[in-house]
């Protein structure tokens, strides 16, 4: 007799609370990336040929309880040098297609900043364009706002702080264009000489610049957003300012990185209370008492053009239960139909033809553990139909004598786009 239980969803969000909350942001490929500074000035061949966001890590904190709108640090490593990002919310509309789209954020984030049409005819759009045809099928709006901005130093690096009550339009030097009076405030940045910088290629003197905001037209200006009162559902992107450049490494403002994000206005004091896990059934005699996994993040990928290799990844950390270990831990992998065995070695790893599978180590004192799924292009199935859509799927379980911890990925994504849409069910499972 098995009897399945459900575990405690803490995947795909970050609830914030009042000692702060981090969010893990993860690396995208694909985009349209901008490859120069934010004077203009080209990377080295090497650095363009080399690098790749999934490598960066930034943690953004939010840590200001009462507020009408977010706030917090960034601390991050790994971004390009010299560079300035965008920080935007940008929902979920259900009309995507995704699992925990949230139509009433969605909007809201639209009316307070900018819309994005996914389709038909992608490009930006506005509020006339979002009313007129919001219901119709085969629309899809996004909303988003862009609340605040940083610039790393000569290393990819920055420690900074932010507030996010501004709706910006896009970010300008002032060599560029004039700042008007409703655009945000100037922040000067120096970019130091590149002479042994490894990211660059060519010896350029140090160069200074005002870099600012500009204001979003008809909606509140810089300084001043206020957000309604209750629960947002949406995602905190990265995204790459390319300051109107043009011409090859110019850029189109690609996200270079994302989070799924839950929080509440006005911010909370204390960290939501999450839903209560289904009762567990009394334990036969002679079992183990259950032991539930905890699925704490989760993130999937799809690449689907770079080096003409289809590849996907899920990665995401696992709260471990008291007396799991890693080493020689059996798990069962299934992509696709087909059935897969690893055995994890002393290091948490194992491989098979088609699929890669790595846990970390738990940090001293901590059961939470960072694990990655490659799944390679076998994996992986371009329909017939006019969609154009790849899909993966993947059924895991992490199995240790008698006790076996399953779940389930699936995620899929259409051609030409930047982001794919991610489902995930988990169970565990004792006999």
């Amino acid at each position: 007799m098995r009897t399945w239980l459900v575990l405690v969803a803490a995947c795909l969000c970050a609830c914030l609370g009042a000692r702060g909350q981090d969010v893990q942001l993860q690396g995208l490929t694909g985009g349209n990336y901008r490859f120069k500074d934010i004077g203009g000035q080209l990377y080295a061949q090497s650095y363009l040929s080399s690098y790749s966001y999934p490598s960066a890590t930034v943690v953004v904190t939010l840590d200001r309880p009462g507020l009408t709108y977010l706030a917090g640090s960034v601390a991050a490593t790994g971004l390009k040098p010299n560079f300035a990002y965008q920080i935007k919310l940008t929902g979920n509309p259900s009309a995507s297609g995704m699992t925990d789209a949230d139509d009433a954020t969605n909007e809201t984030l639209g009316f307070l900043g900018r819309w994005w049409r996914i389709s038909p005819n992608p490009a930006n759009s506005n509020d006339a364009d979002y009313i007129a045809h919001k219901d119709i099928p085969g629309y899809v709006f996004e909303g988003y706002v862009l609340i605040a901005f940083f610039v790393t130093d000569a290393q990819g690096s920055a420690t900074v702080r932010f507030e996010g009550n501004n709706s910006f339009h896009v970010l300008w030097r002032t060599d560029q264009r004039l700042q008007g009076a409703n655009d945000g405030p100037v922040t000067p940045v120096t970019i130091p000489d590149t002479t042994g910088n490894p990211a660059y290629d060519v010896a350029v003197a140090a160069r200074s610049y005002g870099l600012y905001g500009e204001w979003e037209p008809t909606r509140t200006v810089p300084g001043t957003l206020e957000m309604p009162t209750g629960h947002y559902r949406c995602r905190m992107f990265l995204t790459e300012e390319s300051f109107h450049d043009t011409g090859a490494f110019a850029g189109q403002w690609a996200v270079a990185m994302s989070a799924p994000l839950e929080f509440d206005i006005p911010t909370a004091n204390t960290p939501p209370t999450p839903p209560l896990p289904p009762p567990t059934p009394p334990t036969p005699p002679g079992q183990t008492p259950s032991r539930p996994l905890t699925i704490a993040r989760l993130y999937a990928e799809l690449n689907m053009a770079r080096g003409h290799r289809d590849r996907a990844w899920v990665r995401g950390t696992l709260e471990l239960p008291e007396g799991l270990e890693l080493a020689n831990l059996e798990v069962q992998v299934n992509v696709m139909g087909a059935a897969q065995t690893l055995v994890l070695n002393s290091t948490g790893a194992a491989r098979t033809r088609e699929c890669r599978l790595a846990l970390g180590q738990p940090r001293e004192g901590s059961r939470t553990v960072p694990f990655r799924l490659h799944i390679g292009s076998a994996a992986l199935v371009l329909p017939s139909n006019t969609s154009q859509e790849k899909t993966v799927q993947a059924d895991v379980s992490l199995k240790l004598g008698a006790e076996d911890y399953a779940g389930s990925v699936k995620a899929r994504q259409r051609l030409g786009s930047r982001r794919g849409v991610l489902s995930f069910n988990a169970n565990r499972k004792t006999k």
